[in-house]
C-alpha cells in the first residue's frame, strides 16, 4: 500500500512538473493606456486571449509601456536584453536605434490606408530582416494608428499659415518637416501635449484623430486641419530567443493568430478613424467625444508643397542615416517603397 501512495504521489509531481515545463511564459509590453481604444479595445484583449486563439499553452504577462516605468524609446535594446519576449513596437520612438522603423513611414510621404498597406507589404520584409540582425527580434507584423493630422488653438487656413506656429511633433523627422514649412517644432512626449496646448505653450499638435480626442487634446484645440503628417505605423516584435524556444508548428501557429489579428486591427484603425474624424467636427458618430472644431481642408496646392518639402528635406536625411547604419538601405528603399507612393 506504501509503495502504490509512493508511486502515486510522484506521478502526481511529475505531472505537475511536466505542466510547468510545458506552460509558455510569455512577457508582453503593450502600447500605452493614453493611446486609447487600440489599446483597450483590441491589443489588450488580444493578448488575454492568446492562449485560446492559439491553442498553445501560454502564459501571458501583459502591461501598457506606461505601466512599467521604462520609457518606450528603449523597447528594442531591452527586447535584446531579455526584458521582454513580446513588445507592441513604437516605430516613431524606436526609430532612433532603428532607422527603417521610420523609412516604412515616412514624414510626409503616406497619405491614406491604401498607400500605406502596400508600403507595408513591400517592405516589411525588410525591417524584420534588419531587426533580426541588430537586435535579436523577429517583426510579427504592422498596423497603424492612422493619419496623423493636425489640430491647432488659433484659426489657420492653410499650409502657409504653419509659419511662425509652435507645432508640437514627435521626431525629429517631424521637426525637419515642420521647420522646412517655417514652423516652429517642439518634440513634446504624447501625455505632456495636453497641457501644452492647454497653457499655450504650443500653437498647434499632431496625432492620429482618436488618440488626440482619447487624451484631451481637443479640449483646447479649434481648428482641424486633416493633412496626413506621418500615418502612425508601428508593430510587434518578439525576440528571437523566445521565438526559437518554439516548435515549426508552434511558430506557424502563432504567426497565423498575428496575421489574422492585424487583419482585424487594420479594419479597426480605419472605422476608428473617419468615425473620430466626424465626431470631432460635430457630424453623427457613433463613439468618442463629439466637439466642434472647425475643419480646415487642405488645397491641392498644400497637399503638392507638402509632399515636395518631405521628398526634398526628409527624405534625403533619413536615407544618409539609414546608410550610416545599413549600407545599401537607400537603394533597398526606393525600389521597394518609392514605387508604392503616389
Amino acid at each position: 500500500m506504501k509503495r502504490w501512495l509512493l508511486l502515486l504521489t510522484i506521478l502526481i509531481l511529475f505531472a505537475g512538473s511536466w505542466a510547468m515545463f510545458a506552460t509558455i511564459p510569455l512577457h508582453v509590453i503593450g502600447q500605452p493606456t493614453s493611446t486609447g481604444v487600440l489599446q483597450q479595445v483590441m491589443e489588450e484583449p488580444f493578448f488575454a486571449g492568446l492562449a485560446e486563439a492559439t491553442g498553445l499553452p501560454f502564459k501571458v504577462t501583459y502591461q501598457p509601456v506606461n505601466a512599467i516605468g521604462l520609457k518606450d524609446t528603449h523597447q528594442l535594446q531591452q527586447l535584446q536584453e531579455g526584458r521582454f519576449d513580446l513588445v507592441s513596437l513604437r516605430f516613431i520612438q524606436n526609430s532612433e536605434a532603428e532607422p527603417s522603423l521610420q523609412g516604412i513611414d515616412l514624414v510626409g510621404l503616406i497619405s491614406d490606408y491604401d498607400t500605406a498597406r502596400r508600403v507595408v507589404d513591400h517592405y516589411a520584409d525588410t525591417v524584420d530582416r534588419y531587426l533580426r540582425e541588430t537586435f535579436d527580434a523577429k517583426l510579427l507584423g504592422v498596423w497603424a494608428f492612422g493619419p496623423q493630422m493636425i489640430y491647432c488653438r488659433g484659426p489657420i487656413q492653410g499650409i502657409a499659415d504653419l509659419a511662425g506656429l509652435k507645432v508640437r511633433v514627435a521626431s525629429t523627422s517631424m521637426a525637419t518637416l515642420i521647420a522646412a514649412l517655417g514652423g516652429i517644432p517642439a518634440i513634446i512626449a504624447f501625455d505632456d501635449t495636453r497641457n501644452a496646448l492647454a497653457i499655450g505653450l504650443v500653437d498647434c499638435a499632431i496625432t492620429s484623430v482618436a488618440s488626440a480626442s482619447f487624451a484631451g487634446w481637443l479640449d483646447y484645440s479649434r481648428y482641424y486641419y486633416p493633412l496626413a503628417v506621418h500615418f502612425g505605423l508601428n508593430g510587434y516584435a518578439i525576440s528571437l530567443k523566445k521565438w526559437r524556444q518554439l516548435s515549426a508548428k508552434e511558430q506557424e501557429i502563432l504567426q497565423g493568430t498575428f496575421d489574422a489579428y492585424l487583419d482585424d486591427l487594420w479594419r479597426f484603425s480605419e472605422q476608428t478613424h473617419q468615425d473620430a474624424a466626424d465626431c470631432i467636427i460635430g457630424r453623427p458618430c457613433r463613439n468618442g467625444t463629439p466637439y466642434q472644431l472647425t475643419l480646415v481642408e487642405p488645397s491641392p496646392e498644400d497637399v503638392r508643397i507638402f509632399q515636395e518639402t518631405a521628398r526634398a528635406q526628409v527624405q534625403p536625411e533619413w536615407a544618409a542615416k539609414c546608410e550610416q547604419v545599413h549600407p545599401g538601405c537607400r537603394q533597398e528603399w526606393e525600389e521597394k517603397v518609392l514605387p508604392q507612393l503616389p
